[in-house]
């Protein structure tokens, strides 16, 4: 059992999947942080990041009967995004944990789908990522992505109510039919 597990994405918005990845996760680790991108490294266009930790912290509170690890919204890229104005990369964020927590590097799991565990050695510092960090894989929910959420609430349509995120008011999925993905 790892120690943690970092969730990190844009959450974008959060949806069912990301829940489900959190519960997951939450049956491998004693506490699961979910940590919302505060300025995309590929400068990915997302919503306020106050909305979305809003939203997470709520999605989390929702989950947290469910849990059996502790889950909590994490604002750790947001400080080291004001203290650099660098990308902030998996790398960053996981050595600045395992330095704040005083942990060693293989107690914490980052979270990730298929997809992105193919990519990771090509990651920012890809292979020390590898070396000095353990990684959690987590089968993604097929037909659940933030992109086709967004797509799908910019046409004017309702999206099935399964991919909706637990704990997340229906009406915050709004704010994408309004301003578009």
């Amino acid at each position: 059992m790892f120690e943690l597990a970092l969730y990190g994405g844009a959450f974008n918005p959060p949806h069912a999947g990301h829940a489900r990845v959190m519960l997951e996760a939450a049956r491998h680790a004693r506490r699961v942080l979910v940590v919302p991108s505060f300025r995309h490294p590929d400068g990915k266009r997302m919503a306020d990041f106050e909305q979305r930790v809003s939203w997470l912290q709520a999605i989390t509170r929702h989950l947290q009967a469910q849990s059996p690890a502790e889950l909590a919204v994490s604002r750790v890229e947001q400080a080291l995004a004001l203290a650099d104005p660098a990308p902030v990369y998996s790398y960053t964020l996981l050595q600045r944990l395992a330095d704040d927590l005083a942990l060693d590097g293989k107690r914490i799991a980052l979270v990730v789908g298929e997809d992105v565990a193919r990519q990771l050695p090509g990651f920012h510092r890809g292979a020390e990522l590898l070396r000095r960090f353990s990684i959690l894989r987590i089968e993604e929910q097929p037909g659940v992505r933030s992109t086709v959420l967004r797509q799908c609430l910019a046409r004017g349509e309702t999206p099935p109510s399964h991919w909706l995120a637990p704990g997340m008011n229906p009406l915050n999925y709004g704010l994408y039919a309004v301003h578009g993905s």
